[in-house]
């Protein structure tokens, strides 16, 4: 079946049953086509139409996830959680999520403290000995 084909009757569908789950199938395909702006505006028009739909917010999840929106992914896997306690996929990707988080706050304490170590050494140079000193420079 040709692809433009089949993304026009899945949006067909949709559009005739808008409480229809196949958004989930067409917004994937739309991204698969690089058309991401469309393909997240069916996602959440068709999550606003089926807000228990688990696949669906897991989705849009791992696609702010991959898009770098951490704050929004994890928003959509708690509520994952929410409706599914048991989801190992939202546990999984919160796991991520947190990990890049503590990674960035790793980096971030890194530069402040190498900042910090330059403030030290410019305001200290050492003596003839080798000794730090205060320096009046």
């Amino acid at each position: 079946m040709n692809a433009d084909f089949y993304i026009e009757k899945l949006k067909d569908m949709v559009r005739d049953n808008p409480d229809s789950k196949l958004f989930l199938t067409l917004s994937e395909e739309l991204r698969k086509r690089g058309e991401g702006q469309e393909a997240m505006a069916v996602l959440k028009t068709g999550i606003s139409n089926n807000p228990s739909f688990v696949s669906a917010r897991l989705t849009l999840g791992r696609w702010h996830l991959k898009d770098g929106l951490l704050e929004e992914a994890k928003k959509e896997f708690m509520h994952v959680l929410e409706l599914s306690p048991d989801d190992k996929f939202a546990v999984h990707y919160l796991k991520d999520i947190d990990g890049q988080v503590d990674g960035e706050k790793a980096r971030r304490t890194v530069e402040r403290l190498n900042k910090l170590l330059e403030g030290i050494k410019k305001a200290f140079a050492p003596d003839s000995s080798g000794r730090l000193t205060a320096g009046n420079n």
